[in-house]
């Protein structure tokens, strides 16, 4: 496919990468709703270097509307080559780092929420170690699941994943970071918090009103054992808690994130001798760029914060 000639007949400049960037974001977070998280800015912004930058082309980038957001023939085909562009630029980038003594540039972090107030975790470990050896570099963290982490940095759009061990992701490579343990909790207004664990069967947890977090592959296995069935969803583990809290909900929370609401009263597990939730939290990187200063760095750090942790569970 050939683009008109006219396109970029002058060099590339800062604001047509800027631009470029924003078409990537928005095709990768398949429309404008996500990519105003990722990008940090509004619907009308985005949609404006959208239009921008398919006038400077002088063709259609994508389609939105009722129907949902789709590349064009002429988007997909901006969009591949430009993959090749900005993957040069970085590695360009990250050749001129390796020069300096200290890295310098951007890292970019995307995080799972509510892993934060776990005491077995070494991230804040490592980003404290890794702020203080590096001041010359920016870290830029964003919340999202863990399906969107993994698929920004299989894509090379996040240096960094912290997130759920989900299995291979294409191009990745892994560190463990520490194990999570869960339960199912109810409110303090919920019908089942003043009755004890012995008379609480499955059949009475299958018929109450069930939270489920949307994105939990964990979770989905311990539904469908149970016999649960989602009557609300959640993207983020604070909605969850919010459901819970009104007592009209079940739903699986981390221990080290329930604890607060526990020793306050106002929640509790439910059959906690019976029903546990596992999950292993990992470190996410691309192969690509695991030999990076930037990313060997904050790997390096992320060891020797495990390290001093020991192996740790929450």
């Amino acid at each position: 496919m050939a683009l008109p000639v006219r396109l970029f007949s002058g060099q590339v400049s800062d604001f047509d990468l800027k631009l470029i960037r924003t078409f990537r974001a928005v095709a990768e977070c398949g429309g404008y709703a996500l990519a105003e998280i990722e990008l940090g800015t509004t619907k009308s912004a985005i949609s404006k270097q959208i239009a921008d930058l398919e006038l400077r082309l002088g063709v259609t980038l994508c389609h939105r509307g009722r129907s949902g957001f789709a590349l064009t023939d002429e988007g997909q085909f901006v969009y591949d080559k430009s993959t090749g562009l900005l993957s040069a630029l970085e590695g360009f980038r990250s050749d001129l780092n390796a020069l300096q003594k200290t890295p310098s540039g951007v890292l970019h972090i995307g995080c799972i929420d509510s892993i934060i107030t776990s005491q077995c975790s070494p991230l804040i470990g490592a980003l404290s170690r890794f702020a203080e050896d590096y001041p010359d570099v920016e870290i830029r963290m964003l919340n999202a699941s863990a399906a969107e982490i993994d698929q920004g940095v299989s894509v090379k759009r996040l240096h960094i994943g912290v997130s759920t061990n989900r299995g291979k992701i294409r191009g990745t490579q892994s560190l463990p970071l520490f194990t999570e343990h869960g339960h199912l909790y109810c409110g303090s207004s919920h019908p089942l918090f003043d009755v004890a664990d012995t008379e609480i069967s499955l059949k009475h947890l299958s018929s109450q009103r069930f939270a489920q977090h949307v994105y939990s592959e964990a979770e989905l296995r311990d539904d469908e054992k149970i016999g649960l069935t989602p009557s609300a969803i959640g993207h983020f583990t604070e909605n969850i808690a919010a459901l819970i809290l009104t007592g009209g909900f079940i739903g699986f929370l981390p221990d080290h994130y329930a604890r607060s609401w526990v020793d306050a009263g106002q929640m509790r597990p439910l059959l906690g001798n019976r029903i546990k939730k596992t999950t292993d939290i990992r470190i996410l990187y691309h192969m690509d760029t695991a030999g990076t200063p930037l990313v060997s760095a904050f790997l390096e750090a992320v060891r020797d914060s495990s390290f001093e942790k020991g192996a740790g569970s929450s």
